[in-house]
Order: structure tokens, then sequence, then C-alpha cells
């Protein structure tokens, strides 16, 4: 993100300026974990996304480089730092497990606790396969 559209140089304050909305780790989550990647696909996500706020998602995350749409391909995938985020996620997911009891992973997040680093590039390695279907 360019400087002169951000108030400081805070990185927490940089990254919420991205994805700090109620949508976009949404999305990303989808994108990680599922194998939802085209627009009608994220668009069934439980949480019922509206197709404008899908479609201004899809975009900012494309043009910050986190979501690409290979040429004649109608799914979106995770590029190299979009998949960055999976230890995001995966914090995000244990934190609300902690304090909402009532919540459920889309992955087994116990699977992280015991082993992060292997569960997340299994995570990512498993993101990556989709690339190739």
């Amino acid at each position: 993100m360019p400087k002169d559209l951000r108030r400081s140089d805070c990185p927490i304050h940089c990254a919420l300026n991205l994805l700090g909305d109620r949508w976009t780790l949404v999305i990303v989550r989808d994108l990680l974990t599922t194998s939802r990647g085209t627009f009608t696909e994220l668009l069934d996500s439980p949480e019922g996304i509206a197709t404008n706020i899908l479609t201004s998602r899809l975009v900012s995350l494309q043009a910050a480089g986190i979501v690409e749409q290979l040429p004649g391909d109608k799914r979106y995938l995770l590029t190299e730092k979009g998949l960055d985020l999976a230890p995001l996620l995966a914090e995000l997911m244990l934190w609300s497990i902690s304090h909402e009891p009532t919540v459920s992973a889309p992955v087994d997040i116990r699977l992280y606790q015991k082993n992060p680093q292997q569960f997340i590039e299994q995570v990512k390695a498993a993101a990556r396969d989709r690339r190739v279907k």
C-alpha cells in the first residue's frame, strides 16, 4: 500500500488498512482452507457475502498481490503473499476458539497447537495443490 494512502507507518495500521474489514479474511480463509475458488463458490460461503462486497474485496486483494486469477481460469488463488497469511489465520482461529466456545474452525486447529510449522506448511501445500487442478 502506498504510504500516502495510510495515516502512519505502524505495521498493524498498514495490515488493517488492507485486511481489517469483516470480509477480507473470510475470503482468504476460504481460498486457504477450502476448495472454494470461483466467484460463485466464494459467494456461497456460509457467511453470506453480498456480490458487490465480494467483487470489491477480490479487486483489492488482487491489487495488493494477495489473490490472483490465472488467465482463462475462473478460480481465484492465493499468491505466496496470500499464503503467508496462514499463521495469522491460525492464530485468529485459536483466539476465537479460546474465547468463543461455540465456534468451530474450518480445519483441525489442534494440529496447529501440536506443531505450528508443520500445520502451516500442510495448509499452504494443500492451497498450492489447488493451483494445478
